[in-house]
């Protein structure tokens, strides 16, 4: 169908030049509703309804024009349960809807929550921090008094109080001017000198000064004490000191005077030749407690020492009087030549002295002899004379204790258990086997002039009235009766069974 010319409105103006778009209207032809690929300019979405094929009732998946937010909507692939982050938008459940289980967390989840715990307790202990700081801050002193602070012991003027008393005073230079400052102080006489400004930190910086640096903790080795908090009484001395013997001196007199309890104390103390005879100008060591001052002859260990005297390792180890010894364990093996203060230990209480202890059934001493049948503890024996006790009962030895009169009836030779004890001269068995006054397991031989004793024996091998020749093994060395370690105790007496000093019979 055609426009007649003279019918259209804008006939007039048909001569006149037209823009572009309206000649491409023109020229465009008419759409045809079969025309797939019109070239008319259409809207988007005129364009996209144009395109849609008709809706019928059967189609289940129509396109009608929609818009683009609906659109990808309708595209979104459906939500499933496993889904841990979908991209959909979720919708309120409608009215009436069965409520549905939450869906199980996902790993995503449990890494934010993990996150977001992280991150408050690190907030609160942040916090706790600060707030501990604060706390922990010491608080300063109380401001002394204008008339305290201005004023020095001396009673001049600190010239640090002036300022505080400046400073805490109320002054107009916080609303005044410099020069009505200046004139304020020439009013009160103080003109030759400048202002006192106030200072900010003035009172932080003076309580400061007087409060005192915190004190580092100290490191220190923690050490086993027997008695930390021990207080030594009055008596008691810091370490063992020598005293020189007196005319008329006793041991029983000494060790009270220097307060010791047992005078044994300085027989264990000292050595027994200083003893012997204390004579005045001796010099003896006096111990600060009752115990035993014990010096190393051959290695031992603290723990053998312990043993050997009755006390416990460490009452060695951390005794006062054992300086050099902090540190030890009873392992610690003890050098030769040192001295060690055993605080609380006993050593051997030694024999009783026997006077006169045997007795003559027949015969007796006539021309310092001893002859006929004599008794002792006991044992009767028939004396067929022999050889003095000049020889040496052991072959080898160490040397430990000497005669002390009225103390030490004999002499102590150390050596190892069970080791042979000889006859120290040919004679007489008067006694063997055990003693109830200390000796142990003990054996008395009876010579043409005297007796020898062997004591503390483990093992005795001669019996009552027989007759043994020099160097007879008698038994061997142990630890029985009062003894404090394996040694011998060997004894000299006279025909009367008075006790002599060995040394004189044999050279040790």
């Amino acid at each position: 169908m055609t426009l007649e010319p003279e019918n259209h409105p804008d006939n007039s103006a048909k001569s006149e030049p037209s823009s572009l778009d309206e000649r491409l209207r023109r020229e465009e032809p008419p759409v045809s509703d079969d025309d797939t690929s019109p070239s008319r300019r259409l809207a988007a979405a005129r364009h996209l309804a144009a395109e849609e094929p008709p809706l019928a009732e059967g189609d289940t998946q129509p396109r009608p024009a929609v818009r683009t937010s609906e659109r990808l909507l309708a595209e979104e692939p459906p939500i499933s349960d496993e889904d841990t982050s979908p991209s959909r938008p979720s919708r309120p459940a409608s009215p009436g809807a069965p409520a549905r289980p939450p869906a199980p967390r996902g790993p995503g989840r449990v890494l934010w929550i993990t996150v977001s715990l992280a991150a408050v307790l690190l907030i609160a202990a942040g916090v706790g921090i600060i707030v501990n700081a604060a706390l922990s801050e010491p608080a300063p002193p109380p401001a002394p008094t204008q008339a305290a602070a201005a004023v020095t012991p001396t009673g001049t003027a600190s010239p640090l109080a002036a300022r505080e008393v400046a400073t805490a005073a109320p002054t107009p230079a916080a609303s005044a001017t410099p020069a009505a400052v200046a004139q304020a102080g020439a009013e009160t006489g103080a003109g030759a000198e400048p202002p006192v400004l106030p200072t900010a930190a003035a009172d932080e910086i003076a309580a400061a000064l007087l409060t005192p640096a915190a004190s580092q903790p100290q490191t220190r080795v923690i050490r086993r004490d027997a008695a930390p908090f021990t207080v030594r009484p009055d008596n008691k001395r810091a370490g063992v000191i020598v005293y020189t013997v007196q005319p008329g001196d006793t041991l029983e007199s000494i060790a009270s005077q220097f307060g010791l309890e047992d005078h044994y104390t300085l027989i264990w103390s000292n050595s027994s030749n200083k003893l012997a005879e204390l004579a005045p100008g001796t010099q003896i060591n006096i111990l600060p407690e009752d115990g035993v001052y014990h010096e190393v002859t051959e290695e031992i260990t603290i723990r053998e020492l312990a043993e050997k005297y009755g006390v416990d390792p460490y009452d060695i180890i951390d005794s006062e009087y054992n300086e050099t010894l902090f540190g030890s364990v009873p392992d610690t093996r003890l050098p030769k030549g040192l001295w060690v203060v055993v605080p609380g230990g006993e050593g051997e209480r030694f024999n009783a002295r026997i006077a006169g202890a045997g007795t003559f059934t027949e015969g007796g001493t006539a021309g310092g002899l001893l002859s006929g049948t004599y008794s002792l503890w006991g044992c009767t024996a028939n004396l067929e004379g022999g050889t003095e006790p000049y020889n040496r009962p052991l072959t080898g030895y160490t040397w430990m204790r000497g005669f002390i009169p009225g103390y030490h009836d004999g002499v102590d030779l150390a050596g190892r258990p069970d080791q042979p004890v000889m006859a120290a001269g040919a004679g007489t068995v008067v006694y063997a086997g055990w003693n109830n006054n200390g000796y142990g397991r003990v054996v008395v031989i009876a010579h043409s002039a005297s007796f020898s004793l062997y004591g503390h024996l483990n093992s005795i091998n001669v019996r009552c009235g027989q007759y043994v020749s020099q160097g007879t093994v008698i038994g061997g060395m142990g630890n029985t009766g009062n003894s404090s370690g394996t040694h011998l105790h060997f004894e000299v007496r006279d025909v009367d069974f008075n006790p002599v000093n060995p040394q004189n019979y044999v050279g040790f």
